[in-house]
């Protein structure tokens, strides 16, 4: 008996053929997809890779551009404090300067004082009569042994009792005079020594404050200015006497009034002589501050000028130094105070107004 055998159906063999392309299909699909994603990979690391190169290299430059700045700027910074020491010493050497100068301005005006205090002395001792009263001894010692014969017969000896009597009352007045002076002069000299003293209590940041009398020290700042004959009238307000004793820096002070007193002065140059005035009162406002005002009939003081009066080199004169009215704000500003100027224009005057606070005796080192 045959075997049957088995036989493949005919479409049995074409589909299984069919399903293993399609799975060879596939599998060289997945392939080339890894393969694609690989290079894809490896493109994407490239790309990194570039772009880290870049960037490093863009560090590096800016650092560099960075480092060089810095060193730029360092040696900015080194011009920068070259030129701030500069400053600094050339401004140490103007505030020396205008030290210097103030001091010298000062000085000077005392001086003009002195000259006329020594002059006058020199004056007085040249035209002196003791020249006469040492004729007079002589003839009396020629006549010793018969002197009241000499006085009662002689002619010269009857003049002789009549010109002692004339001569002792003038002997009198010129010692009194050349006293004054010698004590003007004395002034002069201490306030000279003030004004130097003054600059170095100011360089310890002190001050000397002493109990004072306003009208003295009026009386001393118009003195120390009064070289040759006064040609201005003087006026001196009822207040300046009536102040009592303050406690004020002297040698401040007094610098002060002179400075404005000779300002002052010099503003009624070219002033006619009957309009010439000058005028200083004094108050004390509230308790707590002293005003002192100076006012004259001199030439006035031009609108915009008035802000730079008391500006250092400032001045309207051609023979000027502009260091007066500077150095007086200056010592206002050193006593505490305030030194302000007012005027209607030029050819109305001005008033210079100083305004200190005054300092109780618990407060008066």
């Amino acid at each position: 008996m045959l075997e049957s055998a088995t036989l493949p159906r005919p479409g049995a063999q074409a589909l299984s053929s069919t399903d293993e392309i399609a799975r060879l299909n596939k599998i060289v699909q997945a392939l080339m997809d890894r393969a694609e994603r690989s290079a894809n990979a490896q493109g994407s690391d490239f790309n990194l890779f570039q772009t880290t190169i870049m960037l490093e290299e863009q560090v590096l430059s800016r650092t560099a551009e960075l480092e060089a700045a810095l060193r730029e700027n360092e040696e900015v910074n080194r011009v920068l404090r070259k030129t701030q020491a500069d400053l600094v010493a050339a401004a140490r050497s103007a505030g020396m300067a205008e030290i210097a100068t103030n001091v010298l301005h000062n000085v000077g005006n005392v001086l003009n004082s002195v000259n006329v205090s020594a002059g006058l002395i020199l004056s007085r001792v040249r035209a002196s009569k003791v020249e006469g009263l040492a004729r007079a001894v002589q003839l009396m010692n020629a006549h010793a042994d018969g002197l009241g014969a000499f006085l009662a017969s002689d002619p010269k000896g009857k003049l002789l009792p009549g010109y002692l009597m004339q001569l002792a009352p003038l002997l009198v007045a010129e010692q009194r005079t050349v006293v004054d002076e010698l004590v003007a002069l004395g002034k002069s000299v201490d306030h000279i020594k003030e004004i130097i003293a003054a600059q170095q209590a100011h360089a310890r940041a002190s001050s000397l404050i002493e109990p004072i009398r306003i009208h003295e020290l009026v009386e001393d700042a118009l003195r120390m200015n009064a070289s040759g004959a006064a040609r201005y009238q003087v006026v001196i307000g009822s207040g300046v006497a009536r102040l009592p004793e303050l406690p004020l820096d002297r040698g401040r002070l007094l610098q002060v009034l002179m400075n404005l007193v000779r300002n002052a002065r010099q503003a009624m140059e070219a002033v006619a002589d009957d309009r010439a005035k000058l005028m200083l009162d004094a108050e004390i406002v509230g308790d707590q501050t002293l005003r002192i005002r100076v006012a004259d009939t001199g030439v006035g003081i031009a609108p915009d000028n008035l802000t730079r009066v008391f500006m250092h080199g400032f001045t309207t004169r051609k023979d000027g130094h502009g260091f007066g009215l500077h150095s007086a704000a200056i010592a206002a500003r050193e006593m505490g105070g305030t030194l302000a100027v007012h005027s209607d224009g030029p050819g109305t005057g001005a008033t210079f107004t100083l305004e200190l606070p005054i300092r109780k005796a618990a407060e008066t080192p």
